[in-house]
């Protein structure tokens, strides 16, 4: 998450730190935030790396950016240690945390929404999402500062990250994002109408999540006690970058068949992209209708490629595929 490293850059680094992050994942971004972080420590400190995500995560691909995070110093010792805990609960002691950041994480619900009433469409379900998810949202962020509050010590930070909607189509990645999802739920309606998937098999599949606004940060914050003082606030545009490898792929083909080959290569990627997320609530609600576990990863397989099929005829490797995010760093006062 390249585009919030400027909130890192300015902290105040003590000799002994203790650094966490809530909502590591597999590591890409976490382990990008703790280099910059650690690369700037005075000489003989020690930092105590903490690394918090759902039991259900996969920590082995973590595991093995840790030996990359180090510090040009000798002299500094780092600790690194992994925190399985959902952070809608305590993760360390109180007043321990110097530094905390939760980097696309804080926009998952602490429970999975009501599913899609049999009397709506999934247009119309989508559409009434955000308004039904809006009251648990931001009382699972208050709940959220307020644990934090408890474990970042006086003067310490938190920098989030968060997804929020999108501001304006200039680049087309309304579009493109919308043939996106379109391309899965069309895959999904074909699994169904041809008898391999139950007949509500979309009912509840969407992600539980909220997108932020800088106004739902604020109006959470206000609601924290004067615990949290706002620091740095921005937003920006997160695009997927194979949709510029795409585009320069064909600026140098020589026919229409390799401009052809590059664009499926980006419908492969985004859909694999966007299942990454999906896919884990797909395949979870379908298994709780009684598809056999086994078949489940089969027909999530064929959905995959269907929709991949879908992507490329809807022309959505015309468009982007991009989020807008929120970014904030507060001062814990």
């Amino acid at each position: 998450m390249e585009a919030s490293l400027p909130l890192f850059e300015d902290l105040e680094l003590g000799s002994n730190v203790t650094i966490a992050d809530y909502g590591c994942s597999q590591g890409a971004s976490s382990a990008t935030a703790m280099q910059k972080l650690v690369a700037r420590l005075p000489t003989g400190s020690s930092a105590t790396l903490i690394f918090n995500d759902l039991p259900s995560n996969d920590f082995n691909s973590l595991i093995k950016l840790l030996p990359k995070i180090s510090s040009p110093d000798p002299t500094t010792t780092i600790y690194p240690s992994i925190a399985p805990n959902s952070f809608y609960n305590p993760v360390v002691p109180a007043s321990t945390v110097d530094i905390a950041f939760a980097l696309s994480s804080v926009h998952w619900l602490r429970q999975m929404p009501q599913p899609k009433p049999p009397t709506e469409s999934i247009e119309e379900y989508l559409s009434k999402r955000a308004a039904r998810n809006a009251e648990a949202s931001h009382r699972d962020l208050v709940y959220f500062l307020t644990l934090r509050s408890r474990e970042v010590k006086s003067g310490g930070n938190l920098i989030l990250a968060a997804p929020s909607p999108t501001a304006d189509d200039n680049d087309g990645r309304i579009s493109g994002n919308e043939k996106l999802r379109l391309a899965v739920f069309t895959a999904i309606e074909l699994l169904i109408k041809n008898g391999k998937l139950p007949v509500n098999a979309m009912d509840r599949i969407y992600p539980p999540s909220y997108v932020h606004t800088e106004e739902t940060m604020q109006a959470a914050i206000s609601e924290t006690n004067g615990a949290w003082i706002i620091e740095k606030v921005y937003s920006r545009v997160i695009h997927h970058p194979a949709y510029h490898s795409m585009i320069e792929s064909q600026k140098r083909a020589k026919n229409e068949d390799t401009k052809v080959v590059a664009a499926k290569e980006y419908a492969n990627i985004a859909v694999d992209w966007i299942l990454a997320v999906f896919g884990p609530f797909m395949k979870g609600w379908w298994i709780e209708q009684d598809v056999e576990e086994s078949y489940c990863e089969q027909v999530f397989q064929e959905c995959s490629r269907l929709a991949k099929e879908e992507f490329w005829k809807n022309g959505g490797t015309r468009c982007p595929i991009a989020q807008d995010f929120v970014f904030v760093r507060m001062g814990r006062q």
